[in-house]
């Protein structure tokens, strides 16, 4: 069978599909982008924090965790959804919260109910975007599948553009209306998620795990048609026969099955993995960007307009990704060298802001907010894809959705108390809160190094043999000769069976 690498051997409905189910990253990039804007408008800080205006850390860092407890608490949710209700629902019950935590938040009149209307929001992405990735890596071919699941990160950095000028556009309304209109703006596509979710057809993978073959075969058939029908059937009996493996020996909780000797690797690897979309200092820098143009001199409608073009470079960097990078280079490469960038770029940071943390000198403060930029399209061009696929390819099928749910749960654990924890770091040492980031970006280079196998260009059931488990793909080639011994008999029956 020949592989049809290279984009073009996606469909378009299959990149409608996936471009569907990547509403999801628009809406996290979206719902965590605005509130960046956000609290850097004044009538904000005087309508939540006093008359006076001042910053007030604590509510400030209530307000921006707040997202994140919402976040632990979705993604914890997912981990029983994307089992049990299905991927596709999953998707429809984060969207619905979406809409109304956008709701929550442009009506807020005081502090908690802001807080409330984020965690809404944290919610409804916590389930969205621990949803995605596995949805979109279980309808794609491997020889794709970083360019399926990378759609995801276009849409996330799309978002996280779209609310930078959102937000400059509020800046020219009146009053309050200057953050609750941006707030506002979160509902649409959420809405839009909802409507599509009738739209969108089963995961394969899912359909054959709960035992409903048929319709598993027919949405292999839709979305791969054009591949033809030796690839869609080998594809099938390879699924087939690994998820009956992976049945054989299915624990009665997969949830401490994550922490057993056989999982535990990719366990720890999933949730170092996706901690590091925090850890690595991408979220702070995004969520606080408002803080460290100000500390490099600049104020006013000119720190919403940077926090605007920090999207573009974001949304730039994930273009030229998923042509150039995913699926052609190799994932732990990828992510080893990515991890090399950021450390380089917050060094050079750390001394911009050092000696030009102020307006006395313009060309250093330009050549801070640039390194800002340049962080921003290093992230995305070496993570936002790229982590994604990975933590949903090195799970098996039958442990994937709780394995990501709670390898999300983790990280919104992590972020709570660092979008807190930083508020006040940022008031309290300001640019050396840099040297934290550096630090967890090298131990995750020295991890990948050390820990994660190359996944790319093989398919979901042919991942387990890095992990060094039985490969049920031998067994899948034996369906197409004479049995030779009993088991293979009774496997190939049972195939049989399931094509009628």
């Amino acid at each position: 069978m020949v592989k049809q690498r290279g984009h073009l051997g996606n469909s378009l409905r299959s990149i409608t599909i996936a471009l569907s189910i990547s509403l999801a990253g628009f809406l996290y990039g979206l719902d965590t982008g605005i509130i960046a804007t956000t609290i850097a408008h004044n009538s904000f800080k005087v309508y939540m924090y006093g008359l006076d205006g001042l910053e007030n850390p604590s509510i400030e860092g209530g307000i921006v965790s707040g997202y994140y407890v919402g976040l632990s608490i979705g993604s914890a949710m997912s981990a029983w959804s994307m089992d049990r209700l299905s991927r596709r629902w999953s998707l429809l019950l984060g969207a619905t919260v979406s809409v109304i935590g956008a709701i929550v938040q442009a009506a807020a009149v005081h502090p908690a109910m802001m807080i409330v209307g984020r965690m809404l929001s944290g919610y409804s992405t916590g389930m969205v975007y621990a949803v995605a990735p596995v949805y979109l890596s279980e309808i794609s071919p491997p020889e794709n599948r970083g360019f399926m699941v990378g759609l995801k990160g276009v849409l996330n950095t799309l978002g996280q553009m779209s609310a930078g000028f959102i937000g400059l556009a509020g800046s020219y309304a009146s009053g309050h209306l200057q953050w609750r209109i941006p707030l506002a703006t979160q509902g649409p596509p959420a809405l839009l998620l909802c409507i599509l979710t009738f739209f969108l057809p089963y995961s394969p993978r899912w359909l054959m795990q709960k035992e409903k073959y048929e319709e598993s075969k027919k949405v292999m058939y839709y979305l791969h048609e054009h591949r033809g029908e030796e690839y869609i059937e080998h594809e099938y009996a390879e699924m087939y026969a690994q998820i009956r493996l992976e049945a054989s020996r299915k624990n009665n909780n997969n949830f401490y099955a994550l922490f057993t000797k056989r999982y535990i690797r990719r366990t720890l690897l999933g949730c170092l993995i996706v901690n590091m979309t925090k850890l690595s200092g991408n979220n702070i820098i995004q969520a606080y960007q408002s803080k460290m143009y100000a500390a490099l001199g600049y104020e006013g409608r000119q720190v919403l307009l940077l926090t605007a073009l920090f999207g573009i470079m974001a949304v730039i960097a994930q273009i030229i990704s998923i042509f150039t990078l995913s699926d052609h280079w190799p994932r732990r490469r990828t992510v080893i060298w990515g991890e090399a960038s950021l450390v380089t770029m917050l060094c050079i940071l750390t001394a911009l802001s050092r000696f030009y943390g102020d307006d006395s000198n313009p060309a250093g403060s330009r050549a801070g907010v640039a390194f800002i930029f340049m962080y921003s399209f290093c992230y995305s061009f070496f993570f936002n894809s790229v982590v994604w696929v990975v933590v949903a390819e090195i799970f098996p099928l039958d442990i994937r959705g709780v394995g990501v749910g709670f390898a999300v749960f983790s990280q919104g654990i992590t972020a709570i108390w660092l979008s807190y924890a930083s508020s006040e770091a940022f008031a309290t040492i300001s640019y050396w809160y840099y040297l934290v980031f550096i630090g967890t970006n090298i131990f995750a280079g020295a991890m990948y190094y050390l820990y994660l196998p190359e996944t790319n260009q093989l398919s979901l059931e042919e991942i387990a043999a890095a992990f060094k488990d039985p490969l049920a793909q031998p067994v899948a080639k034996a369906m197409d000769m004479e049995a030779a011994d009993d088991e293979k008999d009774q496997v190939r029956a049972e195939y049989i069976e399931t094509k009628r």
